[in-house]
């Protein structure tokens, strides 16, 4: 006979269960599926007339992204994390982008969704706005960050990054440009990016030294086109309006790390980032409340640059572009 605290427990992954996956989606379809089981036998399941094996809640938990210590948030202070092992392998990098991919359109079909971002350099997906930058990007994560042997002693070049990782690099950017977004900057946040250009070039690691300037170009278009967003306060392609809404923060005060804060339907999930581009990944609500109130507060201590803060954002970019022409005229002399 199961006790009450069995009855808690159950009633309580199914909980968090449902609120993994839109209104739209049957969930007791998707449990059908993924457990081969009847659509009966799923219903008895969500009604908690028949319990969850320990690997139907190991299939259940990787399908749908669900940590177990989410279930338990209210009597520990323990919080489990996901994260995709990256270092020294190609294979779990293209994973790790496809990971990327994916989370994005599972959030893009929530009706109700939200990212906030707290960017100590600049969004990856924003990086990949365009073909040279997306490719310099990739290569640079690969070759020096994490080590991957087939990189290590070449020249960056045009056609060096395989064509699946950006083809998974361009449908992050489409996926994010379709998702209401905050953004917290800081007047650092580009640097990054063109700190990453200039040790290629200053180290010779680029096999023509003119493509130093056609990505720094890049960046800048990059630049400018996120600028158009925040004053349009929507993420826009040239001739389209479909984008999600845009808002922009300049903080003064120093990030430290980047952070992601992704709100969808009645679940949150956060992303603290570690080893330069990988993350922690938790759905643990307890801890999900107080990124997004630490985040509440960055941006209540931070500068709206978007919509009508022309002055603010007019001096935020004009900045960021002198940068990117200053590491131009170096590299042009």
């Amino acid at each position: 006979m199961k006790t009450k605290s069995q009855d808690a427990i159950q009633e309580e992954f199914i909980k968090t269960l449902r609120a993994s996956i839109p209104e739209s989606i049957s969930l007791a379809d998707e449990l059908a599926d993924l457990l081969k089981v009847s659509s009966d036998s799923a219903y008895r399941r969500l009604r908690g007339e028949t319990d969850f094996t320990l690997d139907e809640i190991y299939l259940i938990s990787k399908k749908f992204n669900i940590s177990i210590d989410a279930v338990f948030a209210h009597k520990s202070d323990t919080v489990t994390c996901n994260y995709t092992m990256l270092t020294d392998s190609e294979e779990n990098f293209e994973k790790y982008l496809s990971g990327i991919a994916s989370q994005l359109k599972l959030i893009n079909t929530f009706p109700d969704k939200q990212i906030i971002y707290a960017a100590e350099e600049v969004p990856i997906m924003h990086s990949f706005n365009n073909e040279k930058l997306t490719a310099f990007k990739l290569f640079y994560w690969q070759r020096s960050v994490l080590n991957i042997a087939k990189y290590q002693g070449k020249k960056f070049n045009f056609d060096i990054v395989p064509k699946n990782l950006m083809d998974i690099a361009k449908e992050i950017h489409h996926q994010y440009m379709a998702i209401p977004s905050v953004e917290i900057w800081t007047n650092d946040t580009v640097g990054t990016a063109i700190k990453q250009i200039m040790f290629y070039y200053e180290s010779g690691a680029f096999q023509n030294s003119n493509d130093a300037i056609e990505i720094l170009l890049s960046l800048k278009n990059m630049v400018e086109s996120i600028a158009n967003y925040a004053e349009l306060e929507q993420k826009t392609n040239v001739g389209k309006n479909n984008g999600g809404s845009y808002n922009l923060y300049n903080s003064e005060l120093v990030i430290g790390t980047n952070c992601i804060h992704v709100h969808i339907g009645d679940k949150n999930i956060s992303h603290i980032s570690f080893n330069t581009m990988n993350s922690l990944t938790s759905n643990n609500q307890l801890f999900c409340g107080e990124i997004e109130h630490w985040m509440k507060n960055l941006i209540k201590k931070s500068s709206l640059i978007s919509g009508s803060a022309e002055k603010q954002r007019f001096q935020f970019f004009k900045q960021a572009v002198k940068h990117i022409d200053t590491a131009i005229e170096k590299i042009s002399s």
